[in-house]
């Protein structure tokens, strides 16, 4: 028995990088995986396919963190799709690279209201 096997996770902003492995652990331990990303459908429909090679359950949900009403949508989808869910990882974010003493006080607030939107 894996130790996640039957368990069942949404993992947001998961079709690359620090998502996409985190993914791809829940998977390889038997969860059955939810997970979003924002623009890029082919990278998200190839990840999908892979963890499905674990013998999970997964599936690539297009929905932006930042928006409350997509966040919503998207949870009602995945109780719809998979029953439930056992566990949240909010990964999903932005970042505008910069010092910030060279940060606008506009990207410095739209960095915090995203991120902090995907938290809570």
């Amino acid at each position: 028995m894996k130790i996640l096997e039957g368990k069942k996770v949404i993992i947001t902003g998961a079709s690359r990088g620090i998502g996409r492995g985190i993914a791809t652990v829940f998977a390889s331990h038997g969860a059955d995986v939810a997970f979003t990303y924002s623009s890029s459908e082919g990278p998200a429909l190839e990840l999908q396919k892979e963890l499905e090679g674990y013998g999970v359950k997964a599936k690539a949900y297009k929905s932006d963190a930042a928006s409350f009403e997509q966040a919503e949508a998207l949870v009602n989808q995945v109780l719809e799709d998979f029953g439930g869910v056992d566990i949240l990882v909010n990964n999903a974010g932005i970042t505008k690279d910069n010092l910030l003493m060279r940060m606008s006080e506009a990207d410095f607030d739209q960095v915090i209201e995203v991120n902090l939107k995907s938290i809570f």
